[in-house]
């Protein structure tokens, strides 16, 4: 089937409008649907910037920049997608909305329309379940923004024909794009990693673990993200998370789905990311530390093999996690494994304290250890203590987070159930490895896709700390999924 003409339905919003970019963009006529004809007279001169930075930065002509344009037609009616080849729908993430679109779209367009969807959460089988095509709709994910991200996640429904899939497949190619299969599965491959992963963040910060600037810093650092996730949250903005964990809770009844408290709050009280001004990061930085206390060092560590070397006595730096308390320092540092500070200095109902201080230099199994020191605090750690460890660390060019002497600290705390989630996915057949880890990799910037990272560090390893952190909270996203219990018998057998 020879596609020419398009149709996007919700064109006026901004992943609409992004795939409207694309299709233009690849010289397709492109009919611009939605409702309010305000939302696509902005989005029109959205279209002219976007376009006209193109032109500058010499990507495209101007010639071809007034062609782009030419092909996209503005409507508010849907009757104008009568010719269409294919209809990329990006409307409200509701079912009942939904359908009731593609009865309509159904009724108007001709007999062998393809009908996509770019649902994030929702089923490609029950939003096409009554239309009356059936074998004509597919998913077809787009990643934000459409118009510059490459990767579309492509599913079958139950009742999707392979002539259907295979004509949307080469769209998805003829457009620019890079397609990837998944299966028909609630949040396909980024969703079902990402919304759960973001949750976890926001109740990271709900119990204190981190700052949010802290836990961007401490996820780009250690894993070498892109973007932070606090930022991705501020950036997607807070209402949409809690639009996507409502859309994707109840399908998939996951703990880690539901939205957290603090982010009903947070948009309660207008506080919604960089739409509203405000969001989880404050802007506020802090000036790295440019003179450390003197420091002598007890024991070794492969974590650092280049050594510490002894500069003085007011810090005493205990390396592979011994510990002797000794108030007359300024600090006593003690580094950690997957065990918390409080198991070497004792705890007291939140009352402990002094000038003890555990830190631990994030890596991610057997891999090289990075250059991020997570620094651990009781509710009572001196201030002076804090600032030693922060100081020392520093001055050597490490970067330092601090976080609350919780299980698996920030990285680990908030990675290791995302493993876990992509080694279950590969059990499910939910998508291959490498498709998985593209995904991730072109959708969200990650350097190494999960399946990668995790397999690279060594899955024994990943079973050690996430059942470490398992045995500490009880929380099911922890207990190690069967790859790693598998690579952990198979260790303990040699």
């Amino acid at each position: 089937m020879t596609m020419k003409k398009v149709g996007v339905c919700g064109a006026g919003g901004t992943m609409g409008a992004g795939i409207a970019l694309v299709a233009a963009r690849a010289g397709f006529e492109t009919v611009c649907f939605d409702l309010s004809a305000d939302a696509l007279a902005r989005q029109r001169k959205a279209a002219g910037k976007f376009f006209g930075k193109s032109v500058e930065k010499g990507k495209m002509s101007q010639a071809d920049c007034d062609a782009a344009l030419g092909r996209m037609i503005d409507a508010t009616d849907l009757t104008a997608l009568a010719d269409c080849d294919l209809v990329i729908e990006a409307i409200f993430e509701s079912l009942p909305v939904k359908k009731d679109l593609y009865g309509k779209l159904n009724a108007i367009c001709k007999p062998e329309t393809i009908f996509a969807s770019n649902t994030s959460t929702l089923s490609i089988t029950q939003i096409a379940g009554g239309c009356g095509r059936e074998d004509r709709v597919v998913g077809m994910h787009f990643c934000l923004p459409a118009q510059v991200m490459k990767l579309i996640e492509m599913s079958r429904g139950i009742n999707t024909s392979d002539a259907t899939f295979d004509a949307a497949w080469a769209w998805t190619e003829a457009a620019g794009q890079i397609p990837v299969e998944t299966q028909d599965k609630p949040g396909f491959i980024l969703n079902a990693l990402l919304v759960p992963f973001n949750n976890d963040v926001i109740r990271a910060i709900e119990a204190g673990l981190a700052t949010p600037e802290d836990i961007d810093t401490a996820i780009k650092v250690g894993l070498g993200y892109r973007m932070g996730p606090c930022t991705l949250l501020d950036l997607i903005g807070l209402d949409t998370q809690v639009l996507l964990g409502e859309a994707f809770f109840p399908i998939t009844l996951d703990a880690r789905a539901a939205v957290p408290p603090l982010c009903r709050r947070m948009v309660a009280a207008g506080k919604l990311g960089n739409k509203s001004g405000q969001g989880f990061l404050t802007g506020l930085t802090r000036d790295k530390a440019t003179e450390a206390p003197g420091f002598s060092v007890i024991g070794r560590s492969a974590n650092f093999a280049e050594g510490l070397a002894n500069t003085g006595d007011a810090v005493t730096i205990h390396l592979g996690g011994g510990f002797v308390a000794d108030p007359s320092k300024t600090a006593v540092l003690v580094e950690l494994g997957t065990e918390c500070l409080g198991q070497h200095t004792g705890e007291d109902s939140g009352r402990e304290g002094s000038n003890a201080v555990g830190f631990a230099r994030y890596r991610n199994g057997d891999d090289a250890p990075s250059n991020l020191i997570e620094i651990v605090v009781q509710p009572n750690t001196s201030s002076e203590a804090l600032a030693a460890a922060r100081a020392i660390f520093e001055v050597a060019g490490f970067e330092t987070v601090v976080c609350k002497d919780l299980a698996g600290r920030i990285v680990d705390r908030l990675v290791r159930p995302k493993y876990n989630d992509a080694l279950r996915f590969l059990d499910e057949g939910l998508a291959s490895a490498e498709d998985m880890d593209k995904t991730c990799c072109m959708g969200l910037g990650y350097p190494i896709g999960p399946i990668a990272r995790v397999t690279g560090g060594g899955l024994a390893r990943h079973y050690d700390v996430s059942k470490a952190i398992y045995d500490m909270t009880g929380l099911p996203g922890y207990a190690p999924a069967r790859r790693a219990v598998v690579a952990k018998a198979r260790e303990a057998a040699k």
